[in-house]
């Protein structure tokens, strides 16, 4: 994912084409969003007339975490500082990077330490992100990467998570793995991207830790369909999709996010391991989306939460890629909004 909320996502209409189409998948419901009128003629991206949404809300809560309070090793504040102050700020889980995790290497002692203080203050640090390209196109850095993934998995392990955050990368040569390339929607680059997931999977054998993978639209995992696909082809089900919505969009889906949503949970249900928070809007003739506070973009969040409330176990919520002034007013929305519908946010 990018680094920051500025960096300017342009997709060509062609290619936004192709994306609607996504890459198949075994479940007969998995196919591009339906047609509309006018699209025998025109690339037609409105909503179409009577979109059902069943804004029911199921029983879990839903834990609110923030990339802002990201947990960090006790360098320069401890464990117990970092979560009193998230726990204060209103979110109850909280990730980690694996560039920082993985190589930390904590004694049990310490291990033991941050558990207890989690516990205590009632907050799930539930994963670790890596972000690395995992088919970088130099073989030695690509197994560096696919490496690197491994070590988070067993350090996952050690802290008593469940999943790490990956993504199946892209054929770009420099250090930003999300950056577009001609050839990333190919059938020998996402050949690539299952024989990298199936080595990380045999590199962890014996380990109960999974792989969440994020969708990232300049990239070949970037609908509901690739996501059903890539477990399919892999064929383990240690593959799981950490949900990210917004990083599906482009001009065919921008404004039809309650149908990409229920596309989303339909297809892939209690695989989704937990969720992403973001929200865009388009402002320019081009296609090139702006990340704005929750609530003022085009993504509904109505349909969201409910979809997270109906889940069998309750799901983290991360809101991330925002300036600092930015989470906190998209912290209240997601709160008014929850209350407003009568989804929980846990407390």
């Amino acid at each position: 994912m990018a680094k920051s909320i500025s960096r300017r996502h342009a997709l060509t209409a062609a290619a936004s084409t192709a994306l609607v189409a996504g890459t198949g998948a075994r479940n007969a419901q998995a196919g591009p969003l339906k047609d509309v009128w006018g699209a025998d003629f025109m690339m037609q991206w409105s909503e179409p007339k009577n979109v059902k949404r069943d804004l029911t809300p199921g029983k879990m809560p839903v834990r609110l975490s923030c990339q802002r309070y990201r947990l960090h090793l006790p360098t320069e504040k401890s464990f117990e500082e970092q979560i009193k102050a998230m726990r204060a700020a209103g979110y109850t889980a909280c990730e980690g990077g694996s560039g920082e995790w993985a190589d930390s290497n904590l004694t049990d002692s310490q291990i033991r330490e941050l558990k207890a203080i989690l516990k205590q203050n009632d907050v799930m640090f539930y994963a670790l992100h890596t972000w690395v390209n995992i088919i970088h196109p130099n073989l030695d850095e690509r197994r560096k990467y696919q490496m690197h993934v491994a070590k988070s998995v067993e350090t996952a392990d050690r802290l008593g998570m469940s999943f790490v955050l990956t993504h199946t990368g892209g054929n770009a040569s420099g250090r930003n793995k999300d950056m577009p390339h001609p050839n990333n929607w190919t059938k020998e680059t996402w050949e690539k991207s299952v024989a990298a997931t199936k080595q990380i999977l045999k590199d962890t054998a014996g380990c109960k830790i999974d792989l969440g993978f994020e969708a990232v639209n300049s990239c070949n995992n970037n609908t509901p369909q690739s996501h059903v696909r890539l477990k399919a082809d892999v064929g383990d089900d240690r593959v799981k999709v950490v949900l990210d919505p917004v990083n599906m969009l482009h001009p065919g889906t921008i404004y039809r996010t309650s149908e990409l949503i229920n596309e989303c949970f339909d297809l892939i249900g209690e695989d989704i391991v937990y969720a992403h928070a973001k929200d865009l809007v388009w402002n320019e003739m081009l296609p090139a989306f702006d990340g704005v506070t929750l609530g003022e973009g085009t993504m509904d969040y109505e349909q969201y939460l409910v979809r997270l409330s109906r889940m069998k176990r309750p799901r983290a919520l991360l809101i991330e890629h925002l300036p600092e002034e930015k989470y906190e007013p998209s912290r209240r929305y997601l709160v008014e909004t929850a209350a407003r519908l009568g989804v929980k946010i846990y407390s």
